[in-house]
Order: C-alpha cells, then structure tokens, then sequence
C-alpha cells in the first residue's frame, strides 16, 4: 500500500528477465549492458536466497512493514504456489531448497481428491494486514486461497523442470 513492500516471487521473475535480457545483449554486441543485467541478476539471487527462504519454502512477499508473507509466521498464506515454482522455473534457487519447497507444494497444496492445485494456503479471512484486492474474494476462492490456472500451470511446469515428468504429467 505504502509502497515498501517487496515481492520475492516477482523477485524470481525479475531474475529470469535479467538473464534473459543479458544474453540478448551478449548475441546483439550489448556488452556493457548484458554485464550489467547480470550482476543486477547476481544480486538479486543473493537477496533473494538471504531473506526469502522461510526454512521449507520462500515467502511470497514482505508488507511495507517488513511483516512475512508466505511463511510460518502467518495463520493465513503460510505457503504461496507461485513463489515456489518461480524459485525453480527461474533457475536461480538453491536446488535443493527449491526441490523442498516444490515438495511443500505437492503435500500443502495439491488436493488430489479435488483435483485441484491451490494457489496459497489457508485462505484470507481474518488477518488484519491488508494484502490487497486478493482479500476480497471468499476465503477458498480465485486467488484466496483457491485454484488459480497459471498459479497451477507453473507449478506443473516446475516438477517437470525438477526432472518430474511423470508426477507433472498425472496433474
């Protein structure tokens, strides 16, 4: 709200970009550029493994406050599905943390009688910090804590890029 927040998901998108954007530099004779976008990317990473891992997932976010998202801490959003496949589908996670936090994902919020792949859980309902229009929805619901469709995509596609064709397949 006050714009102080920080977003470790879109942390890991923004570390896929750098990347990205450094190696079109590179092949385009963008030399100078293509350094810079790396080490913007290096230091990202670093931020990002320091202060996102939350002991068996990465937090989704910091409030302007510097109060967790995503993390034990919380009653409610304990575990973000986006932030997890992100940490993988970037490359940029520590292996095995994200191959940890993608096994958070499997046994927190893959609801396999359902069918369903939650986006967080447990939903929003009665915390007092405001994490924006999302709260607005009924708790289990769209992004409250419901199945997201490109929420669940990555999350897929995650498994398949930890080596996991076949659990990826049966979803």
């Amino acid at each position: 709200i006050q714009g102080k927040g920080e977003s470790i998901w879109l942390g890991w998108f923004l570390y896929t970009i750098l990347i990205r954007f450094s190696d079109l530099c590179q092949r385009t004779g963008k030399d100078k550029q293509a350094v810079d976008y790396r080490q913007m990317a290096d230091a990202l990473q670093k931020a990002l493994e320091e202060h996102g891992w939350d002991g068996n997932w990465y937090r989704r976010a910091y409030y302007d406050d510097g109060t967790p998202l995503g993390s034990t801490q919380n009653r409610e959003c304990q575990i973000d599905a986006i932030a997890q496949s992100w940490s993988v589908l970037s490359g940029a996670a520590d292996p095995e943390r994200g191959e940890r936090a993608m096994q958070e994902v499997l046994e927190r919020l893959v609801k396999w009688n359902e069918r369903l792949i939650l986006l967080f859980t447990p939903p929003f309902d009665e915390t007092i910090k405001d994490p924006g229009y999302i709260k607005g929805y009924l708790p289990g619901i769209r992004e409250n804590g419901g199945q997201y469709t490109h929420a669940a995509l990555w999350s897929i596609w995650a498994f398949a890029r930890l080596g996991q064709g076949d659990l990826a397949e049966s979803f």
